[in-house]
C-alpha cells in the first residue's frame, strides 16, 4: 500500500508519468503514460539524467512537474568522438553484408569493456561504416512535463542496482536497449 506521505528522496521507489518534448519546436520525444510509467529508485539506479533527479527530489504522490533541461544535465552535448567509422568486416556475416546494416538503422554494439552501447548507421562504404553512438536525444534542450504516479519505500529487491536498467530515455531500455540508460517502464527507465 502506498504512503501518499513519502517524498521521493535517496532509496525511494519512484513511479512516474510524463512527455518528454523538444524545447525548440515542442517535437514529442518520448511519453510514458500513467498506466506504463518510468520507475526508479532514487540514488541507486543508474544513468537517470541529472536535471531529472534533481527535479523530482522532494515531491509525493499525485505531484505534477515541468522544467526545461539544458543538454548539459540532460542528454549531454553532441560529441563529435561518439562518431566512429567501424571496419566494415565486423558487420559480415558469410562474406555478406547483414541485412540488417542499412544507413539509418540502430544497432547494440559491443565495447571493448563488454557493456552494449547502441548506435545510428550514417555511412556504408566499401570498407567502413560509420556510426553515431551520442544519445538520440543529445545536444537537444528538452522539455519534461509529469506526475508522480507512486513513492514508497523501495524493497531490497529494487534497491539492488541489477535490477534496473538505468534512466534516460524509455526507448532504449531492457528489451529495447539498456544500454543509454533507458527504460522500457518495467525494467527501470525513467527520463525518456
Amino acid at each position: 500500500m502506498s504512503n501518499t506521505n513519502h517524498k521521493v528522496g535517496e532509496g525511494m521507489f519512484v513511479a512516474f508519468s510524463y512527455r518528454l518534448t523538444n524545447a525548440e519546436n515542442g517535437d514529442l520525444l518520448f511519453e510514458a503514460k500513467e498506466n506504463a510509467p518510468d520507475v526508479m529508485v532514487y540514488g541507486a539506479t543508474p544513468d537517470v539524467i541529472p536535471g531529472l533527479l534533481a527535479t523530482l527530489k522532494g515531491l509525493g504522490t499525485g505531484d505534477k512537474f515541468s522544467v526545461t533541461l539544458t543538454p548539459e544535465v540532460a542528454f549531454g552535448p553532441r560529441m563529435d568522438e561518439n562518431v566512429m567509422e567501424l571496419e566494415k568486416e565486423i558487420f559480415m556475416r558469410d562474406g555478406e553484408l547483414a541485412e540488417e546494416v542499412v544507413v539509418g538503422a540502430e544497432l547494440p554494439m559491443m565495447t571493448q569493456e563488454g557493456f552494449t552501447v547502441k548506435g545510428k548507421i550514417l555511412d556504408i562504404t566499401d570498407k567502413i561504416v560509420k556510426m553515431d553512438f551520442n544519445h538520440p536525444f543529445a545536444g537537444m534542450t528538452v522539455e519534461f512535463n509529469g506526475k508522480v504516479e507512486e513513492v514508497r519505500e523501495a524493497t531490497l529487491e529494487e534497491l539492488n542496482p541489477h535490477h534496473g536498467c538505468g534512466c534516460g530515455c524509455g526507448d532504449h531500455g531492457c528489451g529495447d536497449g539498456c544500454d543509454s540508460g533507458c527504460g522500457d517502464h518495467g525494467c527501470g527507465g525513467c527520463g525518456c
